[in-house]
């Protein structure tokens, strides 16, 4: 059975609502170590209240939510996935100065695109491996749910903006292959499927990740705390590792972690934002990511209505979902309209 148009632009509601509500819950987290989480009750409950003189407002969201729309406007703007244009609107954010605390080299990359550069080679090297490439995958999952093809395709194309490491790539296309399966499936596949999906989606760019992926269901049987502390290790480094706690700043224990959350806590929103944001260290970007899957397989009926109405700029989010989701039907529309006409030749 498949869903009305009014069910998908709810999720897509849901999934921009969802990521900027996960990012802005762990915003003030990010970097905490995951013993001080353990003392603190309610992390998905409400936004945390800053400090008095503090630069930010409370519900605010990070680069990762800035990253997404600014995506969803070049998506809107050419109807598609255009590296070009999502380069110039990615390069806008640092030309005007309202970029939230990106990595090092994502601000290098978006400053390169500012000078100039062309868009397939400002990118990070090989070897950087950013999770600040899978928020603006989920336009991909939206745009694209229908076609793993063009899914695999554009994350690529949208990844290589600010970073050439393939496994950024395969990152983003697992990513946007989850959101996907949130509006072409009405019943949630078994984990095993649902990886499987992810995998294939992954191996167009790199094999090792699509590996992980599916042996990510046998961590669902694993004690909590024991698969969070082996998730974080995950195609990391140990270099990288060293005086880190929590979450390191890599896509890999980013995309995992957010994934296990959204299975091992598949009808609860606010639970599976929450086991996220005990991870410390990154857990605004795997909070963000969890927030999204769990807005477009669920809806925003699954978010809890006060997260919904404190955080800040909502309306635009859901402005700048209806838009895409309009985009989307314009494209199909035509779609139709052009295979109708070869038909009657």
């Amino acid at each position: 059975m498949s869903m009305t148009p009014a069910e998908r632009q709810d999720r897509f509601q849901a999934a921009f609502l969802g990521l900027a509500i996960g990012d802005a819950l762990g915003f003030p987290l990010r970097g905490v170590p995951p013993s001080n989480l353990m003392r603190v009750s309610g992390l998905a409950d409400d936004f945390a209240p800053r400090p008095r003189g503090g630069k930010y407002a409370k519900g605010q969201f990070s680069d990762d939510t800035q990253l997404m729309l600014a995506t969803a406007e070049s998506v809107i703007r050419e109807g598609k996935v255009d590296g070009r244009s999502a380069a110039a609107h990615l390069a806008w954010l640092w030309q005007e100065g309202i970029i939230l605390q990106p990595p090092k080299a994502l601000a290098e990359a978006l400053q390169k695109l500012a000078q100039g550069t062309p868009w397939m080679s400002a990118g990070a090297p090989l070897g950087v491996k950013c999770h600040s490439v899978l928020s603006r995958a989920l336009v991909v999952g939206l745009f694209e749910s229908k076609s793993r093809v063009r899914i695999r395709h554009d994350a690529g194309v949208l990844s290589v903006l600010t970073h050439k490491d393939p496994t950024c790539a395969a990152a983003a296309a697992a990513f946007a292959q989850a959101v996907a399966l949130g509006l072409t499936t009405k019943e949630p596949p078994t984990p095993a499927a649902f990886c499987e999906e992810l995998a294939l989606a992954a191996a167009a760019h790199d094999q090792e990740l699509a590996e992980e992926l599916r042996h990510l269901p046998r961590l669902l049987t694993w004690d909590p705390a024991r698969a969070m502390a082996q998730l974080r290790k995950v195609s990391v480094p140990p270099s990288q590792l060293k005086g880190v706690d929590g979450l390191p700043p890599h896509v890999v224990p980013v995309l995992l972690m957010a994934l296990y959350a959204t299975l091992k806590a598949p009808n609860d929103f606010r639970q599976a934002v929450e086991l996220t944001l005990r991870c410390g260290g990154e857990a605004d970007a795997a909070a963000a990511c969890t927030g999204a899957l769990m807005g477009c397989h669920l809806g925003t009926a699954a978010i809890p209505a006060r997260l919904r109405k404190s955080v800040l700029y909502g309306e635009t989010l859901v402005d700048a979902a209806d838009r895409l989701f309009q985009a989307r039907q314009v494209r199909e529309t035509l779609a139709t309209a052009l295979a109708q006409q070869r038909r009657r030749r």
